[in-house]
């Protein structure tokens, strides 16, 4: 059976890493986790394509994304299986993989997810074309996954950002930050939920965004770029009290609700109240 979803056509990037001061807010992996699923679940049943680049660890955000949409898969308006997930792999992050694992996931997904490699020169290449790709022995980590970032924010319609660690990251900032930062330059529509602590929070600190549990003093490398920022650089549907509540709530339905409002403020064009 042939239908169209609200969101049929939008790509929406779920922007999340773990957060190594979630403990301080009583919160654990395992809330991340679950305000993922739920975040990424609604888009799908609204129709969405999730957009994801990070890497294919057995336990990581990606995998279960996988898990995710191959239990809420959904077919395209020309009754065809379209990929309901498509994850984006830095050029290092696809050298430093087991190829054969790589292709055996790749055939398992297909039809429901899609795995695109960006190349050194910044080519989206599919996994076979990636296999016979000649490339040097060395990369450049950092440039490599601002490349991946920045043609995966060109290939989205929104982002949403949650979480993100702000130590021990391989990029010219922490992966979260680079691509809210991203997302903020090319003024494409972004979410920021604060409530569950990590980069995100401290980005919202950098705007100088009410935060009820204490402001952050982020040292990571570039974190001043932020302090030029407002809502109104967020280009999201949402009024600057529906932010501020995205950005302190710890309730994943209320972030959610938030969400799908400005969403659907967009598509419609819907005037702020």
């Amino acid at each position: 059976m042939s239908y169209k979803e609200v969101l049929d056509g939008s790509r929406i990037t779920i922007s999340i890493s773990e957060s190594e001061k979630m403990a301080g807010l009583g919160l654990s992996s395992a809330h991340l986790i679950d305000a993922m699923c739920e975040t990424a679940r609604h888009m799908l049943a609204l129709g969405a394509t999730i957009t994801y680049g990070g890497d294919l660890r057995a336990h990581g955000f990606t995998r279960i994304l996988y898990e995710l949409v191959s239990r809420y898969r959904k077919d395209s308006n020309d009754q065809k299986s379209t990929a309901s997930i498509v994850s984006f792999l830095a050029w290092p992050i696809f050298r430093n993989s087991d190829l054969n694992k790589l292709l055996e996931l790749s055939e398992e997904l297909e039809g429901t997810a899609e795995i695109k490699i960006i190349s050194e020169n910044g080519t989206i290449l599919s996994l076979a074309e990636a296999v016979c790709e000649v490339s040097s022995p060395q990369y450049n980590w950092s440039s490599a996954l601002t490349t991946m970032r920045t043609l995966m924010t060109d290939d989205s319609c929104a982002r949403i950002v949650l979480g993100g660690k702000t130590d021990k990251f391989l990029g010219s900032m922490p992966g979260v930050a680079e691509e809210a930062l991203l997302s903020l330059q090319s003024q494409k529509p972004l979410y920021l939920l604060g409530g569950f602590g990590g980069c995100s929070r401290e980005i919202l600190d950098l705007m100088d965004i009410d935060n009820p549990f204490g402001k952050s003093a982020p040292t990571w490398a570039n974190a001043d770029e932020f302090r030029k920022y407002r809502f109104d650089a967020f280009h999201n549907g949402l009024t600057d009290e529906e932010n501020t509540a995205l950005a302190i709530t710890p309730h994943i339905d209320q972030a959610i609700i938030l969400i799908i409002r400005g969403l659907m403020n967009l598509k419609y064009n819907l005037p702020l109240n």
